[in-house]
């Protein structure tokens, strides 16, 4: 098209007769056209590099569009150049209309290694600019035998309705087209103009979803594969980092049913941890209730009194919250943060509610497995550990004794006069006696430590790294707490108490495998001595006539 419209110019230039103008011609002066422009601008090796999940953060795609604009203005910039020449002008400006602020700039301009448009006489020019583009036509201004010496068309957008801009072209001596010809030729060259920017504005909106695309299949390939439920969530948290402007990201997998939450994993590590209990009156249990996406640009004051999770406050200054649903439930959340206000931008947000659905398949699947092999560790009725995780537990804490050194402890505990209170009080309140002490044993141990249901009315609790002093001090307080916590079923209360015995490997029981008789033949001790105590075995008891009594 540009060659058709240089051809017929050249037609009206020679009816008319051309001025002389001051312009050099000696200079090489073959028209550029858009193809060649956008063909020579084009960097053939862009596509060749991977799309990270980084390619979605705010700062990267500010660069990415950086570039393309760049290019763009070369191209742009190209095509003033010819339509300065063609017409004889000092300057081909366009200005592109900036709809919030409501006011015209110049985009792009045809004087080269210029910062800005040099021959343009804002006091004398400028109103009619703006008029172009309000009125939406052409505007001419000034006249030198019958020539204007501004001339200046809107650039509107097609298909679209709306200005994008004002091309404006502009010389001290006329242009080389009568008044009549800048009406006809200037709605033509603005035409090629607007094609030009709809193509830009185009190819960025499609350049935005190729890298939205791309890079969400990269973080599709990072979340597959895990095997572990911690390695994805990790791996989730460090993504939506990557994928936002964020300084933390946490995942919480939440239980509808029971209306609270359990933060799986966040990063960088915060005030809270992994394991940590998300109520549903904090912001992400609110979220999760009302399964509502949140984005807050100022967080500082829904965050003063507490964090997204419940915990402790500290400095927010934004935040997003994106449930993460399957079905009709939700399974969790997604949540990032940033320490300043307006940190998380809204595109930012739609890549966490992306990257949140993308997560929900491998989720689901993780937590299942993860699910099904709790139970398989769990006894059902007390929630406590198994005796076959029990078992596998005892030999790696003994194993691991053995090589990093140290002491193990195990604690086992035997609730007194159990078959008396099923007898009195029915199964049913002996079921609710083990319920309420899996509950107190589990709320006076540490983390690490392992509770578990022995058998029948037996609990043990394992300790890695305890010596023997610290495990009876424990056994100790636990045998109060039981004393002084009576279970309560049917509005009865049911006395409590425990005979409990003590052993520490490797001293004084020289082999792992006989910690479990040496716990339990110091429990018969405190039997024997009349229930409700703790007793740890002696060293002159761990001989090998014990592990042969009970072997």
């Amino acid at each position: 098209m540009l060659g058709a419209v240089v051809a017929l110019v050249a037609m009206r230039l020679r009816d008319r007769g051309a001025r002389p103008s001051s312009r050099d011609w000696s200079r090489p002066s073959e028209p550029v056209t858009r193809v060649d422009a956008h063909l020579s601008s084009s960097s053939p090796s862009a596509r060749s590099t991977p799309i990270k999940t980084t390619a979605l953060r705010r700062d990267v795609q500010a660069r990415f569009e950086t570039r393309e604009a760049t290019r763009d203005f070369e191209i742009l910039d190209r095509l003033l150049r010819d339509i300065r020449d063609l017409t004889g002008a000092d300057e081909a400006i366009f200005w592109r209309w900036v709809e919030a602020r409501q006011t015209l700039v110049p985009n792009a301009w045809s004087t080269e290694g210029e910062p800005r448009p040099l021959y343009f006489n804002m006091h004398a020019w400028g109103t009619m600019v703006r008029w172009s583009a309000e009125e939406a036509e052409v505007q001419l201004s000034g006249s030198v035998d019958g020539a204007p010496m501004l001339a200046a068309a809107p650039v509107m957008s097609r298909g679209r309705g709306g200005v994008h801009g004002v091309l404006s072209l502009s010389a001290a001596d006329g242009l080389r087209l009568d008044r009549d010809g800048a009406r006809v030729w200037l709605p033509r060259f603005a035409a090629e103009v607007g094609g030009l920017i709809q193509l830009f504005d185009s190819r960025r909106d499609y350049g935005r979803m190729m890298r939205q695309s791309e890079a969400l299949l990269d973080a599709v390939q990072r979340l597959h594969g895990h095997r572990s439920a911690e390695a994805l969530a990790e791996t989730l948290c460090e993504t939506a980092r990557d994928v936002t402007s964020a300084n933390v990201a946490g995942l919480v997998r939440w239980n509808a049913a029971e209306r609270h939450g359990v933060l799986q994993a966040i990063a960088p590590s915060a005030d809270i941890e992994p394991g940590f209990y998300v109520t549903a009156d904090s912001l992400v249990g609110r979220a999760c209730v009302e399964r509502m996406v949140l984005l807050l640009d100022d967080a500082r004051a829904a965050t003063i009194d507490m964090c997204p999770y419940g915990g402790l406050a500290r400095a927010i200054g934004s935040v997003a919250i994106h449930p993460i649903q399957s079905g009709d439930a939700v399974i969790g959340a997604l949540v990032v943060e940033g320490k300043e206000t307006d940190q998380i931008a809204q595109h930012e947000s739609r890549n966490i509610g992306l990257l949140a659905a993308v997560a929900r398949g491998p989720l689901e699947s993780v937590w299942e497995i993860e699910e099904v092999s709790r139970r398989a560790r769990t006894d059902p009725l007390t929630g406590l550990a198994n005796r076959r995780h029990f078992d596998e537990q005892l030999r790696r804490v003994v194993a691991e004794t053995d090589r990093f050194g140290g002491s193990c402890s195990l604690i086992l505990i035997d609730l007194d006069h159990f078959k008396a209170i099923n007898d009195e009080h029915g199964h049913e309140a002996g079921d609710a006696v083990l319920r309420h002490v899996a509950q107190v044993l589990g709320d006076g141990v540490r983390t690490v430590d392992l509770c578990a249901r022995y058998g029948g009315e037996e609990i043990a609790v394992l300790l890695p790294q305890t010596a023997t002093q610290g495990a009876a001090e424990l056994a100790e307080r636990l045998r109060q707490t039981l004393e002084s916590r009576s279970s309560l079923h049917g509005g009865q209360r049911i006395p409590v108490t425990a005979s409990i015995g003590v052993a520490t490997y490797p001293s004084p029981v020289p082999y792992g495998d006989w910690l479990v008789l040496a716990a339990d033949k110091a429990l018969y001790e405190a039997k024997g001595a009349g229930r409700n105590c703790v007793r740890v075995i002696q060293p002159t008891h761990v001989t090998p006539a014990l592990y042969k009594a009970k072997g």
